[in-house]
């Protein structure tokens, strides 16, 4: 099987999957997550709010319900350096942010009428903004809000809470288990805010997706090796259209489809993927002051210290995107040849690891400890951690 041009029109890991679009119920109810996405829409004067793991394609319901032309998309990564949040929205819409300023200020002193620029701008902003949204019948959609600082997180739910009640419709979305409090626990916007809990996608919604690329592409895949892709995704349609993709553009002459084939797909997805550097810097973990670390002997002949064997394990089989203590523990004895290590020993590393990454930017946050559970922020990082060298 050469290079198959075909697939890249099929599975789309970056952009709307047209073909391969999947369309799922939420949770226990009887309704879709579209339908629940278009109920909150409806509802005047309410915030909508995402939560669910990374990589869970949050923004492709967006734009499926609301459409690709109708979504003014942004990152709280974006609102980092931005003094004025109206501003930053209008300078993504493409409109011009300067405000005019009346000649009778002209009088005031010098300080009385910069403050007056200063809250012109302001407001000039904010109304303009609202306007064109409304005259355009545009969305504001958050994406990554938990990458916003909690301060700013608690500014734009100040500046958000006023304007729905004006008919500014906004999404915001963000992770399950960073901190939200800015939304969810403003009582504020108690009685104002559609809270959609996306969960990860189960193995057969993911195995959807392969069945109707490779049905799109008339080709015929054992039900065994569609399971193999959906268990190697990791609840992610992005990594399952990423290694259906890859499946096409292996280099080389494949005759067809197999296991072989596909972790060869699983490898070749894994070496543009931007892990390498914040692998190295767990493994490295903090600073030891000239004393070595000790190394532990495992079962494969290798010899890791407490950091590099923690990775090691959470690379292993089943991947999961949450690790408990007692499941953490077992999957490190069976790694280990002989001697045994301490809870606390385990416990202290991720206290470490917790802390050093706090001082990094968001590519590096890609699990948070808490409750004595590992959460797996980041599915793109755990397959990184399962078909890289580590």
């Amino acid at each position: 099987m050469k290079v198959d041009e075909r697939y890249a029109e099929v599975f789309k890991p970056g952009t709307y999957p047209d073909l391969t679009y999947v369309t799922r119920q939420s949770g226990e109810t009887k309704y879709t997550y579209e339908e629940r996405l278009q109920q909150s829409l409806r509802i005047d004067g309410y915030l909508t709010y995402i939560a669910g793991p990374s990589k869970t394609e949050k923004i492709v319901l967006c734009e499926n319900v609301i459409g690709q032309e109708n979504i003014v998309s942004m990152s709280g990564n974006d609102f980092a350096r931005a003094a004025d949040f109206w501003g930053a929205i209008g300078n993504k819409t493409g409109l011009s942010m300067s405000a005019q300023i009346s000649e009778e200020n002209m009088d005031l002193s010098e300080n009385e009428q910069r403050a007056t620029i200063v809250k012109k701008n302001f407001f000039g902003n904010k109304d303009k903004v609202i306007k064109y949204f409304k005259e355009n019948h545009k969305v504001f959609v958050l994406d990554d809000f938990h990458y916003a600082s909690p301060e700013i997180q608690y500014d734009i739910a100040c500046q958000l809470k006023e304007v729905i009640r004006m008919g500014f419709k906004a999404v915001i979305i963000s992770l399950p288990y960073r901190s939200d409090d800015a939304i969810r626990l403003n009582p504020d916007l108690t009685g104002r805010i559609s809270v959609i809990e996306i969960e990860p996608w189960k193995s057969q919604e993911l195995q959807e997706i392969a069945r109707k690329g490779f049905q799109a592409l008339k080709i015929s895949v054992d039900e065994e090796l569609i399971e193999k892709m959906a268990l190697e995704s990791i609840h992610s349609p992005q990594l399952m259209q990423s290694i259906c993709l890859n499946i096409g553009l292996l280099p080389g002459d494949n005759p067809e489809i197999s296991v072989d084939v596909i972790e060869d797909s699983c490898r070749f997805t894994c070496t543009n993927l931007p892990y390498g550097d914040v692998v190295r810097v767990l493994k490295a973990g903090p600073p030891t002051r000239g004393q070595k670390r000790l190394r532990y002997n495992l079962t494969d002949k290798s010899q890791r210290d407490v950091y590099s064997l923690i990775l090691k394990v959470l690379a292993d089989n089943p991947p999961l995107v949450e690790i408990d203590m007692e499941e953490l523990l077992q999957r490190i004895l069976k790694n280990l040849d002989s001697i045994k290590i301490a809870m606390q020993k385990v416990k202290d590393a991720l206290k470490n690891w917790q802390k050093m990454l706090a001082d990094y930017g968001p590519m590096y946050q890609v699990f948070e400890w808490k409750d004595d559970v590992i959460h797996i922020q980041d599915n793109l990082f755990l397959f990184y951690l399962r078909w890289s060298s580590i």
